[in-house]
């Protein structure tokens, strides 16, 4: 059977099947032909394509669905009327509205009436509204369940054994922390008869051990607020309960129930003082002004309240007017008249304070702030009336001598005063303790008060004068050690003053060389005392000739003023030689041989200056009659043969040398030092022998025999020797230092190691440990073992010509060292024919290190 089709009618004009639907434009299996189906209408394809692309969820379609009709009359009429009522509506509107109000009025206009009538409201009527709560329709946030962590539960069990407890979920974790809580509570309130009573130190003591309250460390407020409320609900006199809910608040970010909650306190403790600056702290600056106007109302007696008051203010001159308002209600407050005196100028601060010690006369700090002020004169008439208010006070006195020293008076006088005081403080009943009067004078040094540190020590000294006390020794050190040096120096000034001791002399003048770079005067004025006080001592002279010398000063008015004794003579004589005044040199020399029992001492200065002046020496046999067992003389009378290149003539001087003397090392050497220098090394070895068999443990000899045979290129004569010499001389840290150089390059640095090792402390390993790490190319390490050795033996000349090859600024330094030790050093000496000019010789000694680094590959 068919099934008979409905019928709908007669189909629209221009009507599309499908096209409602935008069923129209694609192309089926069943279709054929083109896709889309030509109805004989022009359409615009981006207008009327009501594709599901084109539709969007809140807009549709973005062309409308009924604009395929034409607009007719029907559409005008429509769009008249609701014109028509849009008109009629905006009359009445404006209709309504005042004359002087804009067609659009905004927000402030709207409201502008009721701010007016704001201020008209009081205080009370602005502290009694209530804060605003939270009538949002907003979706609340929900909490969310965060898993505790291990250490939580860790920490729980622990507080939990002390409960005799045991938590094994997290159910029972919170009920011992509420245990815990309780405990604590309990710790707080205190019932007693009935009523409960809260230790305020105790509360504020458990709220200093508890963490921050942040959200990173707890992130639990509740149960701080339920902690919190339960103390102020046991006592809510305590001003600290209400400042510490509040702050609990602050913390999460809730001012307004922060001052919600202090307006509740201020209504229950409004004589603590406390809470009123709380509260002032949390609000505006225009509110904060007017509580602390209310508070100072309250509490008149306040200092802090009106110290805050203070510094809410801007202007200087309202700070100034506010606390002299305050001096009206507590005139004896030290810190508002501080505070008035720092906001004055010099003459009303002048005045103020003459005002404030009539009000607070036992203030010491106020008298001092007035005495600094005044002139000297005042300032003494000022300190005497405060000694008169304050007759225990030490610091009266210190700030007297302060003020003597910025008058320029002398430590002398100075010493005088606080003596003085010290007896008066004395009578008054005052324990006088060295340590706190040392004390005072670092910190008279600190404040640059150099002349009252000395006069403290000076004056606390005296007093102690009559106890065999021997302290000074250790306070010197520690004062020494802390870097006061000032006070150190006043110390042991003093004592060597006191007991005129040589020892506390040398050891004062020892101490300022030691920070002579820091401040050279008082090296000099330590010299100057040291021969006023121990003009007898020789040592003492010499010194101060020395120094004089070094500043280029007349030395010669020194020598006036000295002793003429021997040691004294030779020192100028020395000086005079090293100028070039050879003349002058050996009429120093005359004088001892004509006034004093020149010793051989004289005898070999004035034969080693006849050899410089190329003199001839008819009088050398005269001088070896009188002193026969003088090895320098005989050395010398060698050596002059030497540079006449009369090698015979030496070796005769020699041998009879070693017999008049039986047994002289340097002697020996010297000997053995020419032959090697000829490089007759067949006559250096038995002489070598013979010495070795007079000095069979001599180490310099050994040395002496090994670098003989290095020079002879006789290397495995050397290592033998070597070896025989360690099994006799075992610590001897030359042969050590020859043995690292004797090592093949692979074990040298084993062999190093081992010397290091063996001769502790030793400067010429230390300087053979260099050169191999200067032949490796490694500069710094090189640089540090030198500096080592430097530090041992700062006289060690060959040290310094390795250095010098890595620094050229140490030349300074080095001439101030005036070295002279080191093989190398004395043949850069004899090279050149030169003794005391330690540059040139430096030089030529770093020329010779240079080719004995090249040596050692």
């Amino acid at each position: 059977m068919f099934q008979r089709q409905k019928d709908f009618g007669n189909q629209p004009t221009n009507y599309v099947p499908g096209r409602g639907r935008g069923a129209v434009g694609f192309i089926t299996r069943s279709d054929i032909g083109p896709a889309k189906v030509d109805i004989g209408i022009e359409q615009d394809d981006d207008q009327n394509d009501y594709n599901d692309a084109k539709y969007d969820e809140w807009n549709g379609y973005s062309i409308p669905l009924f604009n395929i009709g034409d607009y007719d009359d029907e559409d005008r009429e429509a769009d008249l009327t609701y014109n028509s009522v849009d008109r009629k509506m905006e009359e009445r509107r404006l209709k309504r509205l005042p004359n002087n109000l804009p067609e659009k009025p905004s927000i402030v206009n709207q409201f502008s009436d009721l701010k007016r009538e704001l201020a008209k409201v009081g205080i009370d009527e602005w502290l009694s509204i209530p804060d605003i709560g939270d009538y949002s329709i907003k979706k609340k946030k929900q909490d969310k369940i965060t898993p505790v962590p291990d250490s939580v539960i860790m920490s729980a069990q622990l507080q939990e054994k002390n409960l005799q407890t045991k938590a094994h979920d997290l159910n029972e974790i919170g009920e011992a922390r509420g245990a815990l809580l309780s405990l604590k509570l309990d710790k707080i309130s205190d019932n007693v008869s009935g009523q409960s009573v809260v230790d305020k130190r105790g509360y504020l003591t458990s709220l200093a051990s508890l963490p921050h309250l942040s959200e990173n460390e707890i992130g639990d407020f509740k149960k701080a607020r339920l902690l919190l409320k339960s103390v102020i609900q046991t006592d809510p006199k305590n001003s600290f309960g209400w400042i510490a809910a509040a702050r609990i608040e602050e913390l999460d970010g809730k001012l307004p129930a922060a001052r919600s909650i202090l307006a509740q306190g201020l209504q229950q403790a409004e004589d603590q003082e406390d809470i009123w600056i709380e509260l002032s702290r949390l609000e505006t600056p225009e509110k904060a002004k007017l509580i602390l106007n209310k508070a100072i109302q309250t509490l008149p007696h306040s200092v802090k309240i009106w110290l805050n008051a203070v510094n809410k203010e801007q202007e200087t001159q309202a700070k100034i007017k506010l606390l002299k308002r305050a001096l009206e209600f507590i005139p004896n407050s030290v810190d508002i008249w501080k505070e008035l005196v720092s906001l004055s100028s010099e003459q009303e601060a002048l005045i103020l304070l003459y005002k404030a010690v009539e009000c607070i006369p036992k203030n010491l700090s106020l008298w001092l702030a007035l005495a600094k002020l005044e002139t000297y004169e005042n300032a003494k008439a000022i300190l005497n009336r405060a000694r008169q208010n304050l007759p225990q006070e030490p610091t009266i006195w210190i700030n007297a001598a302060k003020l003597e020293e910025s008058a320029g008076k002398d430590k002398q006088t100075i010493a005088i005063v606080l003596s003085k005081g010290i007896k008066i403080l004395k009578k008054n009943q005052v324990k006088i303790v060295k340590e706190d009067w040392l004390q005072e004078a670092e910190i008279a040094e600190k404040c640059s008060n150099i002349n009252t540190c000395y006069a403290i020590v000076k004056a606390i000294t005296l007093e102690e004068e009559k106890q065999s006390d021997n302290s000074w020794k250790q306070d010197f050190s520690q004062f020494e050690q802390r870097g006061s040096l000032h006070t150190a120096r006043a110390i042991i000034a003093v004592e060597a003053e006191r007991q005129n001791n040589y020892e506390i002399w040398k050891e004062y003048i020892e101490f300022e060389r030691r920070h002579k770079e820091e401040d050279s005067q008082y090296f000099d004025q330590a010299l100057d005392s040291a021969v006023t006080n121990l003009p007898q001592i020789e040592q003492f002279w010499i010194e101060l000739i020395l120094r004089k010398q070094e500043l280029q000063s007349n030395y010669l008015e020194v020598f006036e003023k000295s002793p003429k004794t021997e040691n004294i003579l030779l020192t100028l004589s020395k000086l005079e030689k090293q100028q070039g005044n050879y003349e002058k040199a050996s009429q120093y020399l005359q004088y001892i041989q004509d006034n004093l029992v020149p010793s051989d001492k004289t005898w070999i200065k004035m034969f080693k200056l006849i050899l410089l002046m190329n003199k001839q020496i008819e009088f050398a046999e005269k001088i070896l009659q009188k002193y026969p067992q003088s090895d320098k003389l005989w050395i010398l009378c060698g050596q002059a043969k030497i540079n006449q290149k009369d090698y015979q003539g030496a070796r005769q001087i020699f041998e009879e040398a070693i017999k008049t003397l039986n047994n002289s090392l340097n002697v020996w050497l010297t000997y053995i030092k020419m032959e090697c220098q000829q490089q007759l090394y067949t006559r250096a070895r038995p002489l070598i022998d013979r010495a070795r068999e007079k000095n069979p443990k001599s180490p310099q000899l050994w040395a002496q025999a090994i670098r003989l045979e290095i020079d002879a290129k006789n290397h495995k004569a050397a290592q033998f020797l070597l070896s025989k010499a360690l099994q006799c001389c075992q610590l001897d840290g030359e042969l050590w230092s020859l043995a690292i150089e004797l090592e093949p390059k692979t074990t040298r640095k084993k062999k190093s190691a081992d010397a290091v090792t063996l001769c502790v402390d030793n400067p010429y390993v230390y300087l053979s440990t260099a050169k191999v790490f200067l032949n490796e190319g490694k500069i710094e390490k090189a640089k540090r073992w030198l500096e080592k050795a430097l530090i041992l033996e700062p006289r060690l000349g060959d040290a310094w010509a390795y250095l010098y090859l890595i620094e050229k600024e140490i030349l300074q330094q080095c001439i101030s060292r005036r070295p002279k030790h080191g093989r190398l050093w004395q043949q850069a000496k004899e090279t050149l024919n030169q003794k005391y000019d330690i540059e040139k010789i430096l030089i030529e000694a770093s020329k010779l290190a240079q080719k004995d680094i090249a040596k050692l590959e």
